[in-house]
């Protein structure tokens, strides 16, 4: 899958029920499609549905179980979030109202989707952001009149635009991240109106040499963890149509970054470096989640973990060291132990003298029990 593979949990403004009825808006994840008589929607992870027969609510997060009778058609509508340059097939603009047509028509299925339907596919960059929309046009075989009727609804499909900020005496600054515009380059930053999977976008740019920052919605470490500032290198490149370009995924200060920047030559690279070199983060608490257990971190600190049943985690902090060993079941453990939803947890602080910062974090452990 594309980008949406890694954008975190996305934030949903869902219809009310299992089925919106006639005459409603759906919004989700920063788009909205006005449904016609007799249609029905969902709203779901990564996008919506809509359909001219009732949707059942299992659909809401798995669009391939809905079943489309003959005659009708289902249709769905995936935001993968802001442009980036990495993404094939979506470097050309579209415009509205998008249409589907026959140069759309899949030959054969679509995986995961029943295997006797037939089905159109776009990917399209509207407004900004990367769209695919998916159409079920139900069992073979294909009738013209099915196309008619799922773009008549998918004309009313329209991107929220997000808020546009602009540099001001030379810095361009949103939400805690900023870079010192200089000479020769401007830009802006986007603050989608759906913060679903991305808090905000920098795009900056000096002739052809284009640079994005993209923040992810939410932060679990992931990427590499880099300290400021970050540097491109021949080894962050990537040649696909239609220029290549340099590309790091990394986190800093709890928070995690999709940079990409084109990469015609090493000059780029340099001049791309230098705007890097002005980039500020401030830290920001973010969430580690693995083996059924949650922390929240201050975006000063770092987790690391020995992967296995009974897990061991190190947390680093500013001036500390907090290991968290969960102990198997009958396992002996001196020292200080954490009890939660039937696991133990043996903890160790070093130095001693940073318990009260250990402490704080280790106030906000969940855990689960062992499945």
């Amino acid at each position: 899958m594309k980008r949406v593979a890694f954008l975190a949990l996305l934030t949903l403004v869902a219809a009310t029920g299992a089925s919106a009825s006639s005459g409603r808006t759906l919004r989700g994840n920063g788009v909205t499609l006005s449904l016609s008589a007799g249609w029905y929607g969902l709203v779901g992870p990564g996008g919506f549905q809509a359909a001219d027969f009732p949707l059942p609510r299992r659909a809401r997060s798995s669009a391939n179980l809905v079943r489309v009778p003959r005659g009708h058609v289902h249709l769905i509508v995936w935001n993968y979030g802001p442009w980036v340059p990495d993404l094939p097939g979506f470097h050309r603009p579209a415009r509205a109202p998008l249409a589907l047509g026959r140069r759309n028509l899949i030959r054969g299925g679509f995986e995961g989707f029943p295997g006797d339907d037939r089905y159109a596919r776009l990917d399209a960059r509207l407004g900004g952001e990367m769209l695919e929309v998916v159409a079920d046009l139900g069992p073979k075989p294909f009738a013209p009149s099915l196309l008619r009727k799922v773009n008549a609804v998918l004309a009313t499909l329209r991107v929220l635009p997000p808020r546009v900020v602009r540099p001001r005496n030379g810095r361009l600054a949103a939400d805690g991240v900023g870079v010192r515009l200089l000479p020769g380059w401007s830009g802006w930053m986007e603050i989608p109106a759906d913060r679903y999977g991305a808090r905000l976008v920098l795009r900056a740019s000096r002739g052809g040499l284009h640079v994005v920052l993209l923040e992810y919605a939410e932060s679990y470490g992931s990427g590499r963890r880099l300290a400021l500032p970050v540097v491109l290198t021949r080894r962050n490149v990537l040649r696909r149509p239609p220029l290549p370009f340099a590309r790091l995924v990394f986190s800093s200060g709890g928070r995690s970054f999709d940079l990409t920047a084109t990469a015609r030559s090493p000059r780029d690279l340099h001049e791309a470096n230098r705007l890097l070199a002005t980039l500020t983060v401030t830290p920001r608490p973010w969430t580690f989640r693995c083996c059924n257990l949650v922390l929240r971190l201050p975006g000063t600190w770092r987790a690391a973990l020995r992967p296995r049943l009974y897990p061991v985690i190190k947390l680093r902090g500013p001036g500390v060291l907090v290991v968290l060993t969960e102990l198997r079941p009958g396992e002996h453990a001196s020292g200080r132990i954490l009890r939660q939803a039937g696991r133990r947890f043996r903890v160790e602080v070093t130095p001693a003298s940073a318990r009260t910062a250990a402490d704080a974090v280790l106030a906000t452990l969940s855990a689960k029990p062992h499945s």
